[in-house]
């Protein structure tokens, strides 16, 4: 059909999840209760997804996958990422495995760090979010993460998928596995979706050797796709998440009364504040459950070009409401493929976040300096191209690929005095050898 050309191409496409604390945005469904393309946490950006190598017709053949990437992202508040990726991917028959090592290589003087009383210091070595410094208003560190899979699929629609990964970096480090699946019914017309993630999360922190924290979260995902004609189709899905535990940032903290911040190069100074001008770590809740619902349409509009919108609305019970819209324009060719695409996000503020907490401590509950949980307007573009430069010719030939991404993104935080808003880009390259 020309939809299914619409919607393939035989370049294998892990989705990059931007370093921990670089506030870049990530570009998967990785995390349940944001749409892609937004900002996540730091704590929501240590994820990575990877799909598990999809299990093919036995008559095939049983193909070997590899692919190294390398990209770099960049912002104006200082941030640098380098990254790179790489991916082994095998199928026997009905069966598949993939394997994923990713190094992020972190180096910022964004505005958290500067404002962190103990980061801003030039007279200490610390970390934060994994991060560690030798001078006052800047930090380095590098974060590693490894992630398997192994699924099972047959030629009747039936398939299942369980996965793990672990990451690892100064002061943190994550456990975590799920399982998957989807289910063809009528005729092959409609496909069930369906499955859960558990992590388990350790913070600490180099500025205080005593604090040890967990968090744990568990997600869950359920939905269907419709074969509505030949040239439509449309996936609708409800996407949940339960976090407990330790959700703010060690090396985070909140100034109270009506200050004023004047920002320089390593350190931001506070002053007119009510008590210390370091203020107080930020405190929030210590649970939080988020709900998703999705929609998605992929329509042919010709053989091998599709066009795919989708609308994602969320909220969550620390009063977070979020809206995300975005089209992408698919081309598929024998030997090359397309993506066009722009997303917009909106997001109303936290419940208990204010841009300045006039009064005493006392006063309030929870308090963050947080900027992700203030308003926010977004805006991402995307291109990315993927090329055969060695084609297949008969089984058992290597096929090679070479694939770019760019992706550029405007934020805007108007309830954010210390920034409001963030312009960056970020690219990546890779190579894809199917032997």
């Amino acid at each position: 059909m020309a939809l299914a050309l619409a919607l393939s191409g035989r370049v294998a496409q892990a989705q990059p999840v931007v370093a921990v604390g670089s506030d870049a945005p990530a570009g998967s469904d990785a995390d349940a209760t944001h749409a892609p393309g937004e900002t996540l946490s730091d704590e929501e950006l240590r994820g990575v997804q990877t799909d598990v190598a999809t299990p093919r017709d036995a008559s095939e053949g049983d193909p070997t996958m590899g692919t190294v990437r390398t990209g770099a992202y960049h912002d104006n508040d200082q941030t640098t990422v380098l990254r790179v990726l790489g991916i082994v991917s095998q199928t026997w028959g009905h069966w598949g495995a993939v394997a994923t090592v990713d190094v992020d290589s972190v180096t910022s003087a964004s505005v958290d760090v500067r404002s962190s009383p103990g980061l801003s210091k030039v007279d200490v070595v610390t970390g934060a979010s994994g991060r560690s410094s030798t001078s006052g208003g800047t930090m380095t560190d590098t974060r590693y993460q490894a992630t398997g899979g192994l699924g099972w699929k047959d030629n009747d629609g039936h398939a299942i998928n369980a996965t793990s990964a672990a990451a690892i970096e100064t002061d943190y480090a994550s456990l975590s596995a799920g399982l998957n699946g989807s289910y063809d019914i009528l005729t092959r017309t409609i496909t069930l979706l369906g499955g859960f993630t558990l992590t388990d999360n350790w913070v600490s922190s180099v500025l205080d050797t005593t604090l040890h924290r967990k968090m744990f979260s568990t997600g869950w995902s359920a939905g269907a796709a419709f074969v509505l004609t030949r040239d439509d189709a449309l996936r609708v899905r409800y996407d949940g998440k339960w976090a407990n535990g330790y959700q703010a940032s060690p090396y985070r903290n909140v100034r109270f009364g009506d200050w004023s911040a004047t920002l320089g190069t390593q350190q931001i100074m506070f002053s007119n504040t009510l008590g210390s001008v370091d203020g107080l770590p930020e405190l929030v809740p210590g649970s939080r459950v988020s709900h998703a619902a999705v929609v998605e349409w992929v329509h042919s509009l010709a053989l091998g070009i599709g066009v795919h919108p989708e609308l994602r609305l969320a909220h969550d019970t620390w009063g977070v409401d979020a809206l995300s819209a975005a089209l992408e324009l698919r081309v598929a060719r024998p030997s090359w493929r397309l993506l066009v695409g722009y997303r917009f996000y909106l997001q109303s503020h936290a419940s208990f976040y204010e841009s300045k907490y006039t009064m005493a401590p006392a006063t309030y509950a929870y308090y963050t300096s947080d900027k992700e949980l203030g308003d926010e307007t977004g805006h991402q573009v995307r291109l990315d191209f993927a090329h055969v430069l060695i084609d297949a010719r008969r089984v058992g030939d290597a096929r090679l690929m070479f694939d770019v991404q760019v992706d550029g993104v405007h934020y805007a935080y108007p309830g954010f005095v210390l920034l409001p808003s963030r312009d960056s880009v970020f690219a990546m390259i890779g190579v894809n050898l199917e032997l």
